[in-house]
């Protein structure tokens, strides 16, 4: 007879526990071993970020995007390219906070200075201590050695906060987080050790869960830090849809021929939209729902998801300082001036700034020259003519001279060349030198214009001794000059130094005085005012424009633009930045920066409408002064009277106490 086995009845696998003491024991003991879930940061900060203020933290859409990457396990490298007024700090507060409450790590983080990372600490650090969350896990008491100010150590982790311009702040560490805030402002080099940023990221290369961060606003094209580790990366950038046709783009400043932010009235704009790339017009009101159905789109997916790498810029925040009509507003105030312009780029657009230091196309310029104006006559608006003169030695010798006319709003015109022939030693060239110098000019409204000064540049070495010589000749209205090669002088003029002293060292009566010009910041004024555009249909023009007569000669429009500023690379680390001749003359660049720099020191750029409107004398003189069409009267010798001499001082002569007891 067959039998079957009896059945195996399954036991029961709860563990049955007796007392609540031991029960909730079994329950912590059962909850360590259980794998927790990672909340990605993006609804950790919605739900327990706080602002300065104390209330909750409502983060962009694209802010979620960015955040995410930072928990992400597949994302060990994160690089932010951005632009102010859209809250990456905010981002960089919220991980921090993540990492004590959810998941501790060992955090690095390095600012700009040692003095940048003390204001971190109280600033930007010490808020994120407070936060409900991060109090639920851990105390920071004060005066506690857990809690310094650039170390905060918490049960599993610790945060330290240090500076990239001192080179041990790069040794002795281990972290598992490396952020670095604004890379860009670091040193360009840690003494003989290297690049700041790549020391940083090596404090990592040891921990078996590293993530490096940086995100900083970017600088000179071609030397920018972030610049680099965005093209490293998956370069994304935002995409919104239009709210009227549906295609997805890429928001951009533009250029007003195309897609990008349009602004009306043009130079007081009240009113600003963005133009779609199919033509719609997209008002600001519609910013939060094409933030919210937007998405970020990889230009380089190859690198991702190991870096990925972000593009955004002020157009994008919902933040009021950054509203289209706001932005339009900054352009028209920085488009006039290279050096704002460039705070324009780095600081709203987000984008690493190319130095204007390009030469313009002399065909362009060739072409814009005003038919209206004739070569040899001042225009009409001119109030002040000045002279600037190059000495060459070669060819049997040759001083050139170039005439410039100025006026109000930093206008300036080029009036003509003269050439002055004749061996640079012979005194004859100067008497030539002399009489060109001292005629008169006619202008289109029929006024007779004197030179004011006369700049002639000293700094060859070859002439310097004859220059020296004439200008000793023509105190006050002569000026020897030098241009200094130092790019970083940032005055335009500075303060003479006197040549002619004697044995003893005291200047001498007559001597001559040379002036030092900052010719770098004049040559990038020169270029970035030759850039403007010519206006159209009777519009005004710009201040600052350049005006080229009919008749100027393509020789001299191509030594005016025969330099450009290229930036080399030095072998210790860092840049340097220099001048580098395109073709042989450049007589034209140089005396343009002569003649502005004397413009500058006699107050032009200050004078108002009246004080032009005085030289060019539209306004009556007293019967008892002389009438003048030069505004060489109107300004004061350079050279001021000599002090009168100091009586020397005789004591009176001691009286004798012997005779006068007697």
């Amino acid at each position: 007879m067959t039998t079957t086995p009896p059945e195996k009845t399954e036991k029961s696998r709860t563990f049955a526990v007796a007392g609540v003491a031991i029960a909730s024991a079994v329950r912590e003991w059962w909850a360590a071993f259980k794998p927790k879930k990672r909340v990605p940061l993006s609804e950790w900060m919605a739900a327990e970020g706080r602002l300065d203020n104390g209330a909750r933290f409502r983060p962009f859409p694209f802010q979620n995007g960015i955040a995410d990457a930072f928990t992400d396990p597949a994302t060990p490298q994160v690089s932010v390219r951005k632009s102010s007024r859209i809250g990456y700090s905010t981002i960089v507060q919220c991980f921090l906070g993540y990492r004590i409450s959810v998941d501790p790590a060992r955090s690095l983080i390095y600012q700009p200075t040692i003095d940048d990372a003390e204001k971190y600490s109280r600033d930007d650090l010490d808020p994120v201590l407070q936060w409900p969350a991060v109090r639920a896990v851990a105390t920071f008491k004060a005066r506690h050695r857990d809690n310094q100010i650039r170390a905060k150590r918490y049960k599993g982790g610790w945060i330290q906060i240090k500076g990239a311009n001192s080179p041990k702040e790069f040794r002795r560490v281990t972290a598992d987080d490396v952020l670095l805030e604004e890379p860009d402002g670091y040193p360009w080099s840690a003494r003989e050790e290297g690049d700041p940023a790549r020391l940083a990221f090596k404090r990592s290369l040891t921990s078996p869960r590293a993530f490096n961060a940086a995100g900083s606003t970017p600088k000179i094209k071609g030397f920018s830090r972030i610049d680099a580790l965005f093209e490293q990366g998956s370069q994304e950038y935002r995409y919104v849809p239009c709210p009227h046709c549906g295609h997805m783009q890429i928001l951009v400043f533009g250029d007003g021929s195309a897609a990008g932010i349009r602004w009306g009235p043009r130079e007081r704009p009240t009113r600003a939209w963005y133009q779609c790339e199919n033509g719609c017009e997209i008002e600001e009101s519609h910013k939060p729902w094409m933030d919210e159905h937007g998405e970020w789109r990889a230009h380089n997916p190859d690198a991702g998801p190991r870096h990925r790498s972000f593009h955004i810029w002020a157009a994008y925040s919902q933040f009021p300082g950054a509203a289209w009509l706001e932005i339009a507003r900054e352009f028209i105030e920085v488009r006039k001036d290279p050096n704002l312009l460039k705070t324009f780029v780095n600081q709203v657009l987000g984008e690493a700034f190319a130095e204007s230091g390009e030469a313009p196309e002399w065909q362009r310029l060739y072409d814009r020259r005003e038919m209206a104006m004739k070569l040899g006559t001042p225009p009409a608006w001119a109030g002040l003519l000045v002279a600037a003169a190059d000495v060459q030695r070669g060819g049997g010798g040759r001083i050139d001279v170039d005439i410039w006319a100025f006026g109000p709003g930093r206008r300036r015109a080029f009036v003509e060349r003269i050439e002055v022939f004749g061996p640079i030693a012979d005194e004859r060239t100067w008497k030539k030198l002399d009489a060109e110098v001292g005629r008169e000019w006619r202008t289109e409204d029929g006024r007779n214009m004197r030179l004011t000064r006369v700049a002639i540049d000293s700094g060859d070495g070859e002439n310097t001794m004859e220059v020296y010589r004439w200008a000793r000749r023509h105190p006050g209205f002569v000026m020897a000059v030098k241009g200094r090669e130092a790019i970083a002088a940032q005055q335009a003029i500075g303060q003479p130094s006197w040549q002619d002293v004697t044995v003893n060292g005291r200047k001498m009566k007559r001597g001559v005085r040379l002036w030092n010009i900052g010719t770098s910041m004049l040559k990038m004024e020169l270029y970035g005012q030759l850039a403007l555009e010519k206006p159209i249909d009777g519009e005004e023009y710009p201040d600052g424009y350049v005006f080229l007569p009919d008749g100027t000669g393509d020789e001299w429009i191509k030594q005016l633009v025969a330099e450009e500023l290229r930036l080399i690379k030095q072998r210790k680390g860092g840049f340097r930045r220099e001048w580098h001749k395109t073709r042989d003359r450049n007589e034209a660049l140089d005396n343009a920066v002569y003649a502005r720099a004397v413009a500058i020191s006699l107050g032009a750029d200050r004078w108002s409408l009246s004080r032009w409107a005085l030289a060019k004398g539209e306004y009556d003189r007293p019967a008892s002064e002389p009438a003048t069409s030069s505004p060489q009267a109107l300004e004061p010798d350079p050279l001021p009277p000599p002090p009168p001499a100091k009586k020397q001082w005789i004591s009176p002569p001691r009286s004798d106490w012997v005779k006068r007891r007697r």
